[in-house]
């Protein structure tokens, strides 16, 4: 259509009518029809082969509107309030919607659901002049949109969500990128007793969250979620109030009290990577983290591209960050460091070092180094002392604490 031709007005009265079973009408605002797309945005297909899947799928169901997008392996649903009348669906291209969204005016926002269409009003009327808006959006029937399953059956458990949204934020970075061992690109989900155990590696480093449950288990979990889904799975527990986590065969589904998302389960059995865990190090140096981050990076431009070789050398009270490449020059950075055991010099990959410490909580962390063949194992100070088992609740104990760890293998000399 040529947007400078004119468009034919349209009377308010040919805007707003509604034929129950033919089309619905849904008023929200737009702050809050935006925030819903955004917790579904992150699945959004782009197969050239499915272009459907580009789209959200937008429904009355049950008085609430629902908004769905799937990539066929990761389904989100989620419902928003509001004021609404008639039944109807449409599925309308995701990045149209969103993006015209951006350039409404804050204030109500009426949704018409017509068969293929939708149709979007917009008023601002705070201020002397008030605004409005208008659009048609060409969309597609609801029923060419792909089934997202429904997982009526397997085992639940309750989630606290702000604590397991940030315990997967920390692992993440581990996960594997590839899909030659297919167990690596998920992220292990385990849960015993009270503690909900949260893990990922990619065989060159290894992050691990214990979570701490308010109660204990019924009975004991074990599952792998795709590493993308699990990112999903973060960005919905960030905003969530509640939670719970099924378990059926082959998929998963996250349940807050406005958002579903299913997925399927990754098969295989992960790595027991307990027995690599050091029970104790040579060598532990207490260091800043945000110091030894910045020393990091600076050394990380004069190592070399390809494997980015940094070098920690722990010595009497003091960390130094080395690096060196003959072509580029040489680098090296001293911080304080409170020191016991040996001295020692091990060389590491700076983009692990880097994302381990990233994802690391709190101000200090505790680097416990062995030697050029064993992993090197990082925490924040505090939990350093504390054996890597799984934890349980005192008496009476109600709220989440986490508990992490990074292990990072060494480049062998």
């Amino acid at each position: 259509m040529n947007r400078s031709q004119p468009q034919p007005k349209v009377r308010e009265k040919e805007r707003t009518r509604v034929r129950t079973g033919e089309e619905c009408e849904f008023t929200t605002t737009q702050e809050h029809l935006a925030r819903t797309l955004r917790i579904v945005s992150g699945v959004v297909g782009r197969n050239p082969a499915l272009p459907i899947l580009g789209n959200v799928l937008i429904k009355n169901e049950q008085g609430q509107l629902r908004l769905s997008t799937t990539d066929l392996e990761v389904g989100v649903t989620a419902w928003l309030a509001g004021r609404i009348r008639g039944e109807g669906a449409v599925t309308i291209p995701f990045r149209m919607l969103a993006e015209y969204l951006q350039h409404l005016p804050s204030g109500s926002v009426t949704l018409y659901l017509k068969p293929g269409a939708l149709v979007i009003t917009a008023r601002e009327t705070e201020g002397k002049s008030p605004k409005a808006a208008h659009a048609v959006l060409q969309g597609e029937s609801a029923e060419n949109f792909p089934l997202i399953p429904a997982l009526e059956e397997g085992s639940e458990i309750p989630l606290p969500p702000r604590e397991c949204g940030q315990g997967l934020e920390r692992v993440l970075y581990a996960v594997a990128t590839d899909d030659t061992r297919p167990e690596l690109a998920g992220v292990l989900v385990r849960g015993e007793g009270t503690t909900l155990i949260l893990a990922a590696t990619d065989s060159y480093r290894l992050a691990e969250v214990r979570v701490s449950l308010p109660s204990a288990l019924t009975q004991p979990l074990s599952v792998i979620i795709p590493g993308r889904a699990a990112q999903e799975i973060r960005r919905v527990l960030e905003t969530a109030e509640g939670a719970t986590l099924r378990v059926g065969e082959g998929q998963v589904l996250l349940r807050t009290p406005t958002v579903h998302l299913v997925s399927r389960r990754v098969e295989g059995v992960y790595p027991d990577y307990t027995q690599i865990l050091p029970q104790q190090s040579p060598t532990t140096a207490d260091v800043d983290r945000a110091d030894l981050l910045r020393s990091i990076r600076a050394a990380a431009v004069f190592s070399e591209q390809a494997v980015s070789r940094v070098t920690l050398e722990v010595g009497a009270d003091q960390l130094r960050v080395t690096a060196v490449t003959p072509e580029v020059g040489e680098t090296e950075n001293t911080i304080p460091a409170e020191v016991r055991g040996e001295s020692v010099a091990i060389s590491f990959n700076a983009r692990f070092l880097r994302e381990a410490l990233s994802a690391l909580p709190g101000d200090r962390v505790q680097i416990g180094l062995g030697s050029a063949t064993t992993p090197t194992l990082l925490r924040p100070v505090g939990t350093a002392t504390q054996k890597p088992r799984i934890p349980q609740s005192a008496p009476g104990e109600s709220k989440p604490t986490l508990e992490t760890l990074a292990l990072i293998m060494p480049i062998r000399t």
